[in-house]
Parts: C-alpha cells; structure tokens; sequence
C-alpha cells in the first residue's frame, strides 16, 4: 500500500526534530520512487508556508537541497542522527527552492541502485544573485553570478569537483584527499586553505587568486605547474597559452562574496562586463575608445541605476536605460544599457 506522505514531519526533520522512527520515514520517501509525486507535493506545502513567514532578505541559499540525501546515506551507519538541515531548508532563495528540491528528487533519488554512488550534484547560482554553499566534506563558499559546481555523491572520498564561473573556497584540511577544483584550463590543488577562482567560459582569462594557506596551479594539458603562496593571483590568458604570476591584496578578489564589487584601475570594459554579470544587465559600449578608461571604485548593496549613475559622475560617459523587449517565449529579455562617449 502506498504511504502517505506529511509535509509536518517533513518540516520537523528539515528543522533536525525529529526521532529515529520520523528519520527512517523520511529516508524511506526520498528513496521509495512511488512517492514522489506525493513528496513534492509535500515539499510545496512547506514553501507555501516558508515563503509567507519568512520576509525576503532572510532569505539566503546557504546550502542546497541535493545534499539532503548525502546527509541521510552519512547518517544511516551511526546511532547519532541529529542532522542540522535548518540551514538546508529553512534560509533559501526564495527563486531557487523549489528548482532545486525537484532537481535534487530527480537526480539524486530516482535513478537506478548501481549508479547511486557516482550520481552527480551540480550547485548553481543564477544570473544576478550569489549562492553560499557547503560541500559535503564541509567544505564551505560561494558561488558568483551565473557559476556552477559539480561533483558525485561520493565526494568525501574523492574531493574533486568542476568549476564554470567564479567560486571562493574555504576548504577544510584533509592531507589524505587533496581538494581540487578542475577548469577548461587548469587545476587547482589544495590541502585546506582560502582562495578565489574565476573561470568563466567568455573571459579570455582564468584567475587564481591565493588568501591563505597554499595551492598547486596545473595545466589541464600538464604544460604548466605552479606553486602559489598568499596573496598572490595567478592569471593564465587561454588565447595565448601563457600564464602570469603578480601579488595582490587577495581580499580584494573575494570582496563580491560580501556584496561588494572592487575594481582598482580596471578598464571600463571589464567594469562593465562584471557589473553587467552582477545585476544581469548587458551593456552595449558605443565608443571603442571608452574601453580604455581605467576607473577605480567600490559598490556594495547598490542598484544598477545608482552604480552607473556613479560611474558617469567621473568616467567620460552618458547613458540610457533601453526598453525592455518581450521575447518569442513571452519573456522579458535581459536589460540593455548603451553607454556612449560624452
């Protein structure tokens, strides 16, 4: 007979209240693949109900749900069940909840017994919004605009994962498993320690920036291995195959975690293409010459408006907000700003 599924004991063992007899039933849901449209279900009354008590900037996705069933399959060998999933649950994005528990029912839970140890989970922080995460070996950091993470179920075994976009890591020491992040371009190897990556698929360079501790910096090709120490930022241009190695204030390259954007004599065109990343904006640069412009300034909480309205206070510049066009799907299309030569 099929069992019914409460979203009131669902609630109780995401807020980590709940007795040996509640855990097994949960466990029991996420893996009986016959209950899944009922878990949904289940799993949609608690967002009603999360979504009208929590107030929107309580929201925080700090950790996501596809980890649920890794924290059940830790827990299943010891007599000690208490698992914290509040933080899991409870302080989400209010956008991202619910995609993130269906794709988590979907790609970790129904999918055949042999393959349960090397399913792949994959973090991913929309465009316009930072994603705070822990792994599983409790590894913790966040992801930047339109970045994603992916690694198996397996990863306490093997701390290895892939990287699109830009994270900041905070790893936890483990000299037996090396943690490391894989690039289109390079590797990184560490053993515990903090450090920044950004590897976005349309930038011509990938940057390793060091804040504490050490890291090995390797080619995907093996033409390349270097070894970085604190503040330091490791640059590798993938047109032209060659790498650079400069010191820096590493804070400066992990300030986006904290909702500030730093740009120190940058060019107005990588100003540009990291705001627009930020807010999900596209800018479209009139002038070439303007591209040239080094500018200097921090942000942080600002809107978009405000930011390049600060911007045109000291760069040669004016600009204009175009109007949003509908597309083919019935979807506004991203916002444009034409930035022209004053």
């Amino acid at each position: 007979m099929k069992e019914s599924i409460d979203y009131k004991i669902l609630k109780k063992f995401a807020g980590g209240k709940y007795s040996l007899k509640e855990f097994k039933l949960v466990s029991r849901w996420f893996e009986n693949k016959n209950d899944k449209p009922e878990l949904e279900n289940a799993i949609r009354q608690h967002w009603n109900e999360f979504s009208v008590e929590t107030t929107e900037n309580e929201k925080d996705l700090n950790l996501i749900l596809a980890q649920l069933k890794q924290k059940i399959e830790n827990e299943k060998p010891h007599v000690n069940f208490r698992i914290k999933i509040l933080n899991v649950y409870s302080r989400v994005a209010a956008i991202l909840l619910l995609p993130i528990i269906l794709y988590s029912v979907y790609s970790t839970f129904y999918r055949p017994a042999e393959n349960q140890n090397q399913s792949a989970v994959e973090i991913f922080s929309p465009h316009g919004a930072r994603t705070r995460f822990q792994l599983p070996d409790g590894t913790q950091g966040w992801l930047n605009s339109g970045s994603s993470l992916k690694y198996t179920t397996n990863f306490q075994k093997n701390r290895h994962l892939d990287l699109i976009g830009e994270a900041w890591f905070e790893v936890v020491h483990n000299e037996k498993k090396p943690f490391i992040v894989t690039t289109a371009s390079l590797d990184v190897k560490v053993l515990g320690t903090k450090f920044n990556v950004a590897a976005f698929a349309d930038d011509k360079v990938t940057e390793v920036v060091l804040q504490e501790g050490k890291v090995f910096v390797t080619g995907n090709n093996k033409t390349f291995s270097t070894e970085m120490a604190p503040n330091e930022k490791f640059t590798y241009n993938k047109e032209l195959q060659t790498n650079t190695i400069q010191t820096v204030n590493a804070d400066q390259f992990s300030a986006w975690k904290d909702g500030m954007l730093v740009f120190r004599n940058e060019p107005l065109s990588e100003v540009l293409k990291r705001i627009g990343r930020w807010y999900n904006v596209e800018f479209v640069l009139t002038d070439p010459e303007l591209s040239k412009f080094r500018y200097r300034a921090t942000f942080q909480e600002e809107q978009v408006e405000e930011v390049i309205r600060l911007i045109s206070l000291t760069a040669p510049i004016e600009y204009t907000f175009d109007n949003r066009e509908i597309g083919d799907n019935g979807v506004f299309k991203k916002r444009t700003i034409t930035i022209r030569k004053r």
